[in-house]
């Protein structure tokens, strides 16, 4: 009876070693990734001009095609991508639950759509991302769809529809919760 309480003890003792090794893992990455977006040149070697031999992204090489990936594919709305993951990560760590990946990812792709359709349709011109401009492909390729006759409808509630769906999609990716949050807040001033 005890080796076998010993077997479950150190079996639940690597799992959740393994799920805050790969928390720290994805906040890792997500800092990388954030990096690199944040010291994003232009004039960086990318996967259409890649002759260029100086290298302005802090992360060299790799930097400047990762981030050129996430700018051109889905925009500016790469940036939240990269905080979403931080804050996955530290969540996976604090909380040792994998299903956060699944939960966290379904909003993230969400709010990425959203957030790259708004961005070319509001704001499509950029002085940095010429190619694709501030939505990505991905926001020009919604934009040619049936989606840009109903913007076209009432462009001053989407742009409103828009802000506030994104935000709530990425509070809801971040594992924000507002009466959780107030709760915390109120026990802290208890306590202070």
């Amino acid at each position: 009876m005890e080796i076998k309480k010993i077997l479950e003890n150190t079996s639940n003792f690597l799992i959740k070693r393994f799920i805050e090794v790969l928390g720290l893992f994805i906040s890792i990455l997500s800092v990388l990734l954030l990096i690199s977006l944040l010291s994003y040149s232009p004039e960086d070697p990318n996967f259409i001009f890649p002759d260029n031999t100086e290298i302005k992204n802090i992360l060299g090489f790799r930097g400047s095609f990762i981030s050129d990936f996430f700018f051109q594919s889905i925009g500016l709305i790469s940036i939240l991508f990269s905080i979403t993951l931080l804050v996955t990560g530290a969540n996976i760590v604090r909380t040792k639950k994998l299903l956060l990946i699944i939960q966290n990812s379904f909003y993230l792709i969400l709010y990425s759509i959203l957030g790259s359709l708004f961005f070319t349709v509001y704001y499509p011109e950029s002085f940095w991302l010429s190619i694709n401009g501030n939505g990505g492909f991905v926001g020009k390729f919604l934009e040619k769809s049936f989606l840009s006759s109903i913007i076209n409808l009432n462009q001053k509630f989407y742009f409103y529809f828009f802000i506030i769906i994104i935000f709530i999609f990425f509070l809801l990716s971040i594992n924000f919760h507002p009466i959780k949050f107030s709760i915390r807040q109120s026990e802290r001033k208890l306590f202070a």
